[in-house]
């Protein structure tokens, strides 16, 4: 080990040698490992707490990066707990612990404060679900990380974000949460506990958690409980409905609710996607015709075609993208032909269409389909 730059009176060096001996020690006392590692760890807690020059920082970063490349499984955990509470750890070292398998990476991730921004998203996009959930559990974490780690909707680094009380969650967060736990109640559980989450976000929740959750929502938040009983009621009323006699006129109190989520901000075509797979139609109906503002009759009917025409123009009109209109044109498929399976050509000449038609020319086709039922 080359120390020759080092000035005689330098602290480094005779720490330096330390290191390198308990690394020589740990390599040739197999029996003795636990205090081999012990000593080891010590040392370069040591070094790293020092206030070093630009040199022996990078110095120490060469032994350290070449220590853990050699080093076993244990020791390199064992240098990565304590190396993760050093904030003067140079940096690419962390880095080289941040890429190793996830049982060493994982205090770095957790805690580090090295790691800036830049380099958690390089992570987040080089490696899988273990490393992410590791870097939703840190105390700090930037909007941006944040809205990236709950863009990938991963389950389970969803309910480590939900679950971290250290952080704000930002709207975007909430949002991708709050859509997730619709389908896993792991995630919907902690996010409801949260003192950030809106009474919107817990309105919207409601109808998909279970009883024990509903009891702790009408506890703790100040929400309409008539409006909340009435919505669930109207869910299984209008299955029943729908099952026995085909109907698919929204009620008044339908309506109302869907009204009520419009005025909030709530509706939207993924919420629709929902609740057509929920085969809600009644619902539905009356989701897209407050959407378009389009009359509940004509919604029925054009959903009714089984050319998709009158679906595709609405789409168009209102953004609505090309995979969102094949998803509801499949969906609704049961208001078309009780659900019986799609014809290959019926779906193909409904993509065509929405192809072609141009979307100012689809919102001139509403705005005088409007215009002419006033």
């Amino acid at each position: 080990m080359d120390l020759s730059f080092l000035d005689k009176s330098s602290g480094v060096t005779p720490l330096l040698v330390r290191l390198y001996d308990s690394h020589k020690l740990y390599g040739l006392a197999k029996d003795k490992k636990p205090m081999a590692r012990a000593e080891l760890t010590s040392a370069v807690s040591a070094l790293l707490e020092m206030d070093l020059s630009p040199r022996e920082s990078e110095l120490i970063a060469d032994v350290m990066i070449a220590l853990m490349r050699q080093a076993e499984k244990d020791l390199r955990q064992a240098l990565a707990e304590r190396l993760s509470m050093i904030d003067k750890a140079p940096l690419r070292l962390i880095l080289q612990i941040a890429n190793d398998e996830i049982d060493i990476a994982g205090p770095v991730l957790r805690n580090s404060n090295v790691l800036g921004e830049l380099d958690l998203l390089y992570i987040i996009k080089s490696k899988g679900g273990e490393y992410w959930r590791e870097i939703a559990a840190r105390k700090q974490l930037s909007d941006h990380v944040m809205n990236i780690l709950a863009d990938t909707r991963d389950f389970d680094t969803a309910i480590t974000l939900a679950e971290n009380t250290d952080i704000n969650l930002t709207q975007h967060t909430v949002t991708v949460l709050s859509e997730l736990a619709q389908k896993n109640e792991d995630i919907a559980v902690p996010l409801l506990r949260r003192d950030d989450i809106s009474t919107d976000i817990v309105t919207k929740l409601y109808q998909f958690v279970s009883q024990e959750m509903k009891s702790y929502i009408v506890e703790n938040y100040d929400v309409d409980t008539d409006l909340l009983t009435n919505a669930i009621d109207d869910i299984v009323l209008e299955l029943v409905e729908v099952a026995e006699e085909n109907q698919f006129a929204p009620t008044p109190a339908v309506i109302k609710s869907v009204e009520r989520f419009k005025e909030k901000g709530l509706l939207t075509v993924k919420m629709m996607l929902a609740t057509l797979k929920r085969s809600q139609m009644q619902t539905f109906v009356a989701m897209f015709a407050k959407y378009t503002g389009l009359p509940v009759d004509t919604v029925i009917s054009i959903l009714k075609q089984s050319s998709g025409q009158g679906l595709a123009v609405a789409c168009r009109a209102f953004d609505i993208s090309k995979q969102d209109f094949i998803s509801l044109y499949l969906l609704s498929n049961r208001l078309r032909n009780g659900g019986k399976m799609v014809d290959l050509k019926e779906i193909t000449r409904a993509i065509t269409y929405y192809d072609r038609i141009q979307p100012d020319i689809a919102k001139g086709i509403i705005e005088n389909s409007l215009t002419s039922l006033n």
